[in-house]
């Protein structure tokens, strides 16, 4: 697929299929990151407290200065009747030892049943299974 950079809205939670490069900036690799989390506990429009699991795939690299970050758009899982959407772009690259990296996601879901929850979370390592030869086991 190559170096992709995606135009977004920010009011959105969509991508178009504009793609943008520009060799001005730097190139960065295709990729995406999954996640897993929880959001914190809130009470529903019948006052019991409750959160919700929430996991997915980020969409792919969009160009923030000389790093980038990722759209997140996913639902939670159900709780009773209900469900909500967590609609965010991570932070910038975190890179870890080794090179690979992460992102921080922080955020508020939309609102169902009368209230809405933070979500507070990092992605997982892009291409975890690409492991050096002489780093494995």
């Amino acid at each position: 697929m190559g170096n992709n950079y995606y135009n977004y809205d920010k009011n959105k939670c969509d991508y178009n299929d504009k793609k943008e490069y520009d060799e001005k900036y730097y190139k960065i690799k295709n990729h995406n990151h999954e996640f897993e989390s929880s959001t914190d506990y809130e009470e529903d429009d019948e006052g019991e407290l409750h959160n919700h699991r929430v996991a997915g795939v980020t969409g792919p690299p969009i160009k923030y200065g000389k790093t980038h970050i990722h759209k997140v758009a996913e639902l939670t899982d159900t709780f009773g009747d209900h469900f909500h959407e967590i609609c965010d772009t991570t932070g910038p690259a975190i890179y870890l030892p080794g090179g690979k990296h992460i992102h921080l996601v922080k955020g508020r879901t939309t609102v169902a049943d009368g209230h809405q929850h933070d979500y507070f979370f990092t992605t997982l390592i892009e291409d975890p299974t690409n492991v050096p030869e002489d780093k494995k086991c």
